[in-house]
């Protein structure tokens, strides 16, 4: 076995000594029939799930339902157990202890359960919805049908709490003449750090059917702790 297997291996046997050292996981505090279907126009924060390195390495995947008991008068979530196992501990821990740092609105109902589903490729799918329009049909009427060969949405990160935020922008992408994007500047700022950023990034990545040119992008945005939308405004 070579030097690297062998500290590879020790760090494989670390993180399982660590997942079965730590408390067994609790049992549901309520009966799964008793807890209300998530709305989650109720969430105020959303913290997203991880996907434990430990699981993705094993290929291990699993869906199940957490159930969560909220305080009435603050929203905190005051319990998260798992109604139903994904079939996993590591799962069902990456799970609670995400659910656990959940914010809702008071006066939230209690208890109340979600399901959630962990896919191979690091997906973690919940009840999220993202609104989507592809990039070539929504400049179509700018740039011709056809002319966007790549144009990926910026995506806000699951990473950071979802929140009611929104915010309007405007990009200067300068396009090479074999279409690549070369350079993206921020002309008008959204508002929004995060939102700023991860545009910058994604339009770096674009390649249009023609260049050189210079194209002005406006965006606007729309964030909820349930949905998240990219859309080009009609009016700056």
């Amino acid at each position: 076995m070579t030097k690297a297997m062998q500290i590879r291996t020790a760090l494989i046997l670390l993180a399982g000594l660590f997942v079965h050292s730590s408390a067994q996981l609790e049992a549901a505090a309520e009966p799964l029939d008793r807890a209300a279907e998530l709305d989650r126009s109720m969430a105020r924060s959303a913290t997203r799930p991880y996907y434990p390195y430990e699981a993705r390495l094993n290929r291990i995947t699993g869906s199940g339902v957490v159930v969560m008991e909220i305080d009435s008068s603050t929203g905190e979530v005051k319990r998260a157990s798992m109604g139903q196992s994904t079939g996993s501990e590591i799962l069902d821990r990456a799970a609670l202890d995400a659910f656990r740092r959940w914010q809702f609105k008071p006066g939230t109902p209690s208890p109340i359960k979600t399901s959630i589903t962990f896919t191979m490729g690091g997906n973690i799918v919940t009840e999220y919805a993202v609104k989507r329009k592809p990039m070539d049909e929504a400049l179509a009427r700018f740039l011709g049908k056809g002319t966007v060969i790549k144009g990926p949405i910026p995506e806000y990160p699951r990473s950071l709490p979802w929140i009611d935020k929104a915010g309007k922008g405007v990009y200067e992408l300068h396009v090479q003449k074999d279409g690549r994007v070369s350079l993206v500047k921020v002309l008008k700022p959204s508002g929004d750090e995060t939102f700023d950023r991860v545009t910058v990034d994604t339009l770096r990545k674009w390649r249009l059917r023609r260049g050189p040119l210079i194209l002005e992008l406006p965006l606007s945005f729309k964030l909820t702790p349930t949905k998240y939308s990219v859309d080009i405004p009609k009016n700056r």
